[in-house]
């Protein structure tokens, strides 16, 4: 059972069983435990998934609910709750036991309805006192779904989910500061307004005469720009009628940017172990790209490299690995390498020549970290205007990844 068919289950088993799953105990028997399950974590081992797992902390017999140990290391910590209890935000209790484990850097507070993670991004090894994810097993949308196969067991990788958590802080506090701008301008945005346009003296009394002109005219900007963006009107019912149709709009742009002639270009499509293998067309790639010979380079696509990206293994909707070709003998005979999505670094340490030349057909970009200065690496369709997904079968579903990357090597 897939991480998909796992919450449909477990949806199923909350809608059919709210007055039974009513004490802490029942909550972690049908829902926490099949939940990482779900994740593929091994609750049967007890090497793996500890119940009632003892640390030295600073209240005698206080234990956490679950330990989560990932090659022989507790990696995350889970407290448990009823489902009848609703979550605080903040988890004293959950804190204390972070701050005992360096190797925990993970937090998980849930009642088998709401999931939410923490970690340490303010002070090492002290847990934030806000999560920076929340995943609600009856009401999520996808884009929650992808950030939840981040913390699946063959997926893991503590670099990948501080970028997520720091990405996602950044968000919510951008989002919030955006929301009070465009509601209530503060001063120092009026004044910034005024400077951009204008070079006289900028007094207090011109401010606050300019506030509601500001105000009208960021209501009246966003209108035009989500006008012009979607070519829909401003009327709300017409709006409504629409929205449904904005996914469908830039799937039609993405199409109409390249020609399918030019899209079926690309290359010819084989069969490998169940999944399907493109084999670039380096010609289409130099003609699609539309630059000069000496502007190839990792950041922008480089048809010249014998490195490509054969297939995109996903897992649900988030890729989690990569089939990487290799063309030798003037592209005659083809090389496949197996790589999962947060397995790059090593590929790169492997072929050292790919993160000089880059691939055919993808942009190898890199995130570093702040604190470390460690890299986390990256691959994204070179082409404009075009994902991997839009290349016709290029992607492969995997339902059991870890099967998939066994059984090929």
């Amino acid at each position: 059972m897939n991480l998909k068919e796992t919450l449909e289950m477990l949806n199923k088993v909350v809608n059919d069983n709210k007055e039974l799953i009513n004490n802490e105990e029942s909550t972690k028997q049908f829902l926490i435990l099949p939940f990482l399950r779900g994740l593929g974590y091994d609750t049967y081992s007890p090497q793996e998934v500890t119940p009632e797992f003892t640390a030295d902390f600073h209240k005698k017999n206080e234990k956490v609910d679950y330990a989560i140990s990932i090659n022989g290391e507790p990696k995350i910590f889970v407290e448990a709750k009823s489902m009848n209890n609703k979550i605080n935000k903040s988890a004293p209790q959950l804190s204390r036991y972070f701050s005992t484990f360096p190797s925990v850097r993970l937090g998980i507070l849930t009642n088998g309805i709401e999931y939410h993670f923490f970690t340490d991004l303010n002070n090492a090894n002290i847990m934030d006192s806000k999560p920076f994810f929340i995943f609600n097993l009856t009401n999520y949308i996808e884009e929650d779904f992808d950030h939840l196969v981040k913390f699946s067991k063959n997926l893991y990788d503590y670099e990948s989910i501080k970028n997520l958590a720091e990405s996602l802080m950044y968000t919510q506090s951008f989002k919030s500061v955006i929301k009070e701008i465009f509601e209530s301008p503060n001063d120092d945005f009026i004044k910034f307004v005024i400077k951009e346009r204008f070079k006289f003296k900028v007094t207090q009394q011109f401010i606050n005469t300019a506030r509601p002109l500001v105000q009208k005219c960021i209501q009246e900007s966003l209108a035009e720009i989500i006008s012009e963006k979607f070519d829909v009107t401003t009327n709300n019912q017409a709006t409504q009628e629409r929205a449904t149709d904005i996914s469908e709009i830039q799937h039609e742009d993405k199409k109409t940017y390249y020609t399918t002639e030019e899209i079926e270009s690309l290359g010819t499509f084989e069969e490998f172990e169940g999944v399907n293998v493109v084999l670039p067309n380096s010609e289409s790639y130099k003609k699609l790209l539309k630059m000069k010979m000496e502007e190839y380079s990792v950041e922008k696509g480089n048809p010249l490299s014998d490195f490509f990206v054969s297939s995109v293994l996903t897992q649900g909707n988030a890729i989690v690995g990569y089939l990487v070709g290799q063309y030798s003998n003037q592209q005659k005979d083809t090389t496949l390498y197996t790589v999962k999505s947060n397995g790059i670094a090593n590929f790169l340490k492997a072929n050292p020549i790919v993160e000089e030349t880059g691939f055919i057909n993808a942009r190898l970009g890199s995130r570093t970290n702040k604190n470390t200065n460690e890299k986390t690496y990256y691959l994204k369709s070179c082409l404009t205007n075009l994902s991997f997904r839009d290349i016709p079968d290029l992607v492969s579903k995997v339902e059991d990844i870890d099967k998939f990357f066994n059984s090929i090597q």
